[in-house]
């Protein structure tokens, strides 16, 4: 059986694809895989901020779309892509284990340095809202800049010092096995995207490999992903505030955390919440009616 896998073509969203398809050949060795790239309109408009485009899911519309016109059998994305509400015939089927969810701070210097060190008007490069409000909230003495483009092209951007540093996910550094070093920040206050580190892998619903792949996932991931998707169907704000959440599992316990930030960092709310896996959903509702209800009280 040959599977078409639909997919980004950038150098991440390829090696996403790969970690995704190895983990389904492990339980399927049989299967045979092509994959499909598709360009997105995250990667037709580059120079965009992110929060700028009116729409969600520019990074996944187009990939997911694939799967609805018969063109390929799986999509692969970066959970954090995915946005609360996709096609009723689609759906999340499988995720392999999750990276580290952090975000990093990168210094052209090759130093780790927190960015509340970083000097007064350094320039970091970050096109998120999330990521500019937290640099502020901690440092309101940098400059910060928009950076657009793959991560490999950012990174490239900030060794040619256009950047004094940048801010990117922790697990695109490490699936691109980039040596480069770097200071992780810490989820209290940087708290990060939900489901970032995370790769998704999405299905027709009525497919012969739905069927397969559903209940494959890795327990603690996937309890990850139901508190998180949870968190941001009840926030139902997108990515138009400074809004984190993310879970953390030991054992058979999870702990959320989340958070709301001003646009301009001044203020900012942090909230932990725990309980079972068997919680997620519940924790991860409770979790966003929490942030949802601080929205205007921190953005006043």
């Amino acid at each position: 059986m040959k599977v078409r896998v639909a997919t980004r073509g950038s150098k991440l969203s390829l090696a996403q694809t790969e970690i995704a398809i190895e983990h389904i050949r492990r339980l399927y060795p049989q299967l045979e895989f092509e994959i499909v790239t598709v360009k997105t309109r995250g990667d037709i408009e580059k120079e965009k901020p992110l929060y700028e485009f009116k729409t969600s899911g520019i990074f996944e519309k187009e990939v997911n779309m694939a799967l609805l016109r018969g063109e390929a059998d799986i999509a692969v994305h970066s959970l954090k892509d995915i946005p609360s509400s996709i096609d009723e015939d689609l759906e999340i089927v499988f995720a392999p284990p999750r990276d580290k969810p952090n975000d990093v701070l990168i210094h052209r210097s090759g130093n780790v340095i927190p960015p509340e060190e970083l000097p007064e008007g350094s320039v970091v490069g970050t096109s998120s809202l999330r990521r500019i409000a937290y640099l502020r909230f901690v440092n309101d003495r940098v400059r910060i800049e928009n950076i657009r483009g793959n991560l490999d092209t950012r990174i490239r951007k900030l060794l040619l010092n256009l950047y004094d540093a940048i801010v990117v996910a922790e697990a695109g550094v490490r699936r691109l096995n980039i040596d480069i070093t770097y200071y992780r920040l810490p989820l209290i206050p940087f708290t990060p995207a939900p489901g970032q580190g995370i790769i998704a892998v999405v299905a027709l619903r009525d497919s012969s490999i739905a069927r397969m792949l559903r209940g494959r996932s890795d327990r603690t991931t996937w309890s990850m992903i139901v508190a998180e998707r949870s968190f941001i169907e009840e926030l139902r704000v997108g990515c138009k505030l400074p809004v984190g959440g993310v879970s953390l599992v030991d054992g058979d316990k999870l702990t959320f955390i989340a958070s709301v930030l001003s646009r301009d960092g001044s203020k900012g709310y942090w909230v932990k919440f725990k309980g079972g896996l068997e919680e997620a959903e519940s924790i991860g509702r409770r979790a966003g009616e929490t942030i949802r209800a601080k929205i205007d009280e921190v953005s006043s």
